[in-house]
């Protein structure tokens, strides 16, 4: 995928980045890109991750 993202290609997305979806639908303002909902994307997942391991999990 690349350029905009629209709604529709929301579940083609889910299948390579387990969960987008559910980011992209938490967001209040929703990314004009692919790429810039892929960026929020990793961000929650790290974020995720820091908080299964107690606060101590770097990039």
């Amino acid at each position: 995928m690349q350029g905009r993202i629209t709604e529709r290609h929301l579940a083609l997305a889910d299948q390579t980045f387990p969960g987008i979806a559910d980011v992209y639908a938490a967001l209040p303002d929703k990314p004009a890109t692919f790429l810039q909902l892929v960026w929020l994307y990793e961000e929650a997942v790290r974020e995720v991750a820091r908080d299964a391991a107690g606060g101590t999990a770097r990039a």
